[in-house]
Protein backbone atom coordinates (compact mmCIF):
# COMPACT_ATOMS: atom_id res chain seq x y z
CA UNK A 1 0.00 0.00 0.00
CA UNK A 2 1.33 3.42 -1.12
CA UNK A 3 1.79 5.79 1.70
CA UNK A 4 -0.17 8.77 0.63
CA UNK A 5 1.27 12.10 -0.75
CA UNK A 6 2.07 14.97 2.07
CA UNK A 7 -0.57 17.79 1.72
CA UNK A 8 0.11 21.43 1.91
CA UNK A 9 -2.55 21.71 4.85
CA UNK A 10 -0.43 18.71 6.98
CA UNK A 11 3.08 20.14 6.37
CA UNK A 12 1.77 23.48 7.49
CA UNK A 13 0.11 22.04 10.64
CA UNK A 14 3.23 19.94 11.71
CA UNK A 15 4.92 23.55 11.00
CA UNK A 16 3.29 25.68 13.79
CA UNK A 17 3.39 22.40 16.04
CA UNK A 18 7.40 22.49 15.72
CA UNK A 19 7.83 25.76 15.75
CA UNK A 20 8.78 26.99 18.93
CA UNK A 21 11.31 30.23 17.62
CA UNK A 22 10.93 31.09 14.12
CA UNK A 23 14.81 31.14 12.58
CA UNK A 24 16.30 31.94 8.74
CA UNK A 25 17.84 28.40 9.82
CA UNK A 26 14.44 26.87 10.74
CA UNK A 27 12.80 28.16 7.35
CA UNK A 28 15.17 26.82 5.47
CA UNK A 29 15.30 23.32 7.08
CA UNK A 30 11.55 22.89 6.74
CA UNK A 31 11.83 24.29 2.89
CA UNK A 32 14.93 22.12 1.88
CA UNK A 33 12.61 19.26 3.29
CA UNK A 34 9.46 20.17 1.67
CA UNK A 35 10.93 22.31 -1.83
CA UNK A 36 7.27 22.19 -3.44
CA UNK A 37 5.54 23.90 -0.32
CA UNK A 38 8.77 26.69 0.19
CA UNK A 39 6.76 29.25 -0.55
CA UNK A 40 3.64 28.37 1.86
CA UNK A 41 6.03 27.77 4.51
CA UNK A 42 7.57 31.29 4.05
CA UNK A 43 4.53 33.05 4.36
CA UNK A 44 3.12 30.78 7.34
CA UNK A 45 5.98 31.35 9.44
CA UNK A 46 5.84 35.46 8.83
CA UNK A 47 2.07 35.04 9.60
CA UNK A 48 3.76 33.31 12.74
CA UNK A 49 5.82 36.43 13.32
CA UNK A 50 2.71 38.36 13.21
CA UNK A 51 0.96 36.89 15.94
CA UNK A 52 0.86 37.94 19.69
CA UNK A 53 3.71 35.57 20.93
CA UNK A 54 3.58 35.70 24.17
CA UNK A 55 6.39 33.75 25.74
CA UNK A 56 8.21 34.02 22.45
CA UNK A 57 9.87 37.20 22.86
CA UNK A 58 13.52 36.18 21.06
CA UNK A 59 11.88 35.34 18.28
CA UNK A 60 14.39 37.77 15.71
CA UNK A 61 11.69 39.55 13.72
CA UNK A 62 13.61 41.48 11.40
CA UNK A 63 16.80 38.80 10.51
CA UNK A 64 13.61 36.35 9.67
CA UNK A 65 11.96 39.39 7.25
CA UNK A 66 14.86 40.42 5.80
CA UNK A 67 15.55 36.34 4.69
CA UNK A 68 12.34 35.60 3.94
CA UNK A 69 12.48 38.94 1.44
CA UNK A 70 15.59 37.69 -0.15
CA UNK A 71 14.06 34.45 -0.68
CA UNK A 72 11.06 35.80 -2.60
CA UNK A 73 13.04 38.36 -4.84
CA UNK A 74 15.50 35.64 -5.76
CA UNK A 75 12.05 33.61 -6.80
CA UNK A 76 10.85 35.85 -8.60
CA UNK A 77 14.01 37.32 -10.19
CA UNK A 78 13.90 33.18 -11.52
CA UNK A 79 10.35 33.10 -12.59
CA UNK A 80 11.37 36.07 -14.38
CA UNK A 81 14.28 34.45 -15.80
CA UNK A 82 12.77 30.84 -16.35
CA UNK A 83 12.40 29.60 -20.08
CA UNK A 84 8.84 29.57 -21.21
CA UNK A 85 9.07 26.36 -22.06
CA UNK A 86 9.87 25.29 -18.40
CA UNK A 87 6.48 26.32 -17.38
CA UNK A 88 3.61 24.40 -18.06
CA UNK A 89 -0.27 25.60 -18.64
CA UNK A 90 -2.47 25.15 -15.94
CA UNK A 91 -3.21 21.47 -16.13
CA UNK A 92 0.37 20.72 -16.33
CA UNK A 93 0.90 22.40 -13.17
CA UNK A 94 -2.09 20.88 -11.43
CA UNK A 95 -0.06 17.62 -12.32
CA UNK A 96 3.05 18.39 -11.35
CA UNK A 97 1.42 19.35 -7.84
CA UNK A 98 -0.68 16.14 -7.82
CA UNK A 99 -4.28 17.60 -7.96
CA UNK A 100 -6.81 18.15 -10.59
CA UNK A 101 -9.46 20.37 -12.07
CA UNK A 102 -11.82 19.25 -9.51
CA UNK A 103 -9.73 19.15 -6.54
CA UNK A 104 -8.11 22.81 -7.12
CA UNK A 105 -11.73 24.29 -7.74
CA UNK A 106 -13.11 22.78 -4.68
CA UNK A 107 -10.24 23.76 -2.11
CA UNK A 108 -10.19 27.24 -3.91
CA UNK A 109 -14.05 27.58 -3.73
CA UNK A 110 -14.55 28.39 -7.63
CA UNK A 111 -16.75 26.90 -10.31
CA UNK A 112 -14.63 24.25 -11.52
CA UNK A 113 -15.44 25.83 -15.11
CA UNK A 114 -13.22 28.87 -14.36
CA UNK A 115 -10.57 25.96 -13.66
CA UNK A 116 -10.90 24.63 -16.80
CA UNK A 117 -11.68 27.92 -19.10
CA UNK A 118 -8.57 29.23 -17.58
CA UNK A 119 -6.29 25.55 -18.67
CA UNK A 120 -7.86 26.33 -22.16
CA UNK A 121 -7.18 29.97 -22.82
CA UNK A 122 -10.81 30.91 -22.99
CA UNK A 123 -10.32 33.64 -20.04
CA UNK A 124 -8.05 36.63 -21.29
CA UNK A 125 -5.09 35.92 -18.36
CA UNK A 126 -4.56 39.61 -17.92
CA UNK A 127 -8.56 40.27 -16.64
CA UNK A 128 -7.32 37.55 -13.69
CA UNK A 129 -8.11 39.36 -10.26
CA UNK A 130 -4.83 39.50 -8.38
CA UNK A 131 -7.22 37.21 -5.75
CA UNK A 132 -6.83 34.28 -7.75
CA UNK A 133 -3.48 34.68 -8.43
CA UNK A 134 -2.45 35.20 -4.55
CA UNK A 135 -5.05 32.08 -3.37
CA UNK A 136 -4.39 29.63 -6.66
CA UNK A 137 -0.11 29.93 -5.55
CA UNK A 138 -0.90 29.34 -1.98
CA UNK A 139 -3.18 26.59 -2.93
CA UNK A 140 -0.13 24.74 -4.86
CA UNK A 141 2.19 25.93 -2.44
CA UNK A 142 4.40 27.74 -5.43
CA UNK A 143 5.91 31.18 -6.23
CA UNK A 144 3.27 33.68 -7.30
CA UNK A 145 5.32 34.37 -9.86
CA UNK A 146 5.43 31.08 -11.50
CA UNK A 147 1.77 30.70 -10.99
CA UNK A 148 1.27 33.59 -12.73
CA UNK A 149 3.69 32.36 -15.82
CA UNK A 150 1.35 29.20 -15.78
CA UNK A 151 -1.59 31.50 -16.36
CA UNK A 152 -0.35 33.19 -18.95
CA UNK A 153 0.97 29.97 -20.35
CA UNK A 154 -2.31 28.67 -20.23
CA UNK A 155 -3.10 29.11 -24.37
CA UNK A 156 -6.07 27.42 -26.19
CA UNK A 157 -5.82 23.84 -27.59
CA UNK A 158 -5.01 23.04 -31.05
CA UNK A 159 -8.86 22.40 -32.66
CA UNK A 160 -9.22 19.11 -35.27
CA UNK A 161 -12.10 19.69 -37.49
CA UNK A 162 -14.29 16.91 -37.79
CA UNK A 163 -14.42 14.62 -40.60
CA UNK A 164 -18.14 16.50 -41.76
CA UNK A 165 -17.44 20.07 -40.94
CA UNK A 166 -17.82 22.28 -43.19
CA UNK A 167 -16.27 25.38 -41.87
CA UNK A 168 -13.03 25.53 -40.35
CA UNK A 169 -12.88 25.19 -36.82
CA UNK A 170 -13.05 28.02 -34.37
CA UNK A 171 -11.93 28.15 -30.59
CA UNK A 172 -14.10 31.44 -29.91
CA UNK A 173 -13.27 34.63 -28.32
CA UNK A 174 -11.36 34.74 -25.01
CA UNK A 175 -13.90 35.88 -22.42
CA UNK A 176 -12.42 38.35 -18.75
CA UNK A 177 -12.63 37.06 -15.78
CA UNK A 178 -15.50 39.20 -14.74
CA UNK A 179 -17.67 37.80 -17.99
CA UNK A 180 -16.52 34.43 -17.20
CA UNK A 181 -17.41 35.17 -13.53
CA UNK A 182 -20.86 36.65 -13.79
CA UNK A 183 -21.84 34.21 -16.80
CA UNK A 184 -20.75 30.95 -14.21
CA UNK A 185 -23.48 29.09 -11.93
CA UNK A 186 -21.81 29.82 -8.91
CA UNK A 187 -24.12 31.61 -6.11
CA UNK A 188 -24.09 35.20 -6.22
CA UNK A 189 -22.14 35.47 -3.06
CA UNK A 190 -19.27 33.37 -4.33
CA UNK A 191 -19.22 35.32 -7.50
CA UNK A 192 -19.08 38.59 -5.52
CA UNK A 193 -15.70 37.08 -3.77
CA UNK A 194 -13.99 36.75 -6.87
CA UNK A 195 -14.63 39.39 -8.30
CA UNK A 196 -14.14 41.96 -5.43
CA UNK A 197 -10.54 43.71 -5.59
CA UNK A 198 -8.28 42.95 -2.80
CA UNK A 199 -6.89 45.88 -0.85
Amino acid sequence: MSKRPEDLEDVLIRFHEAVEAVTPELIRAWTTRYPHFADAIRAEALEILDLDHGGLPHVAKPAVRDYVGKVRNAARRAAERADPVDVPDLRGALDQHHTDVRTFAGTLGIARSIIADISTGQIVPSTIKPRFRRLGAERLGCARAWFEAVLENSQPRTITAAFKASDLPTTGRARTWEEAIRASSMPEDRKAFWLADEA
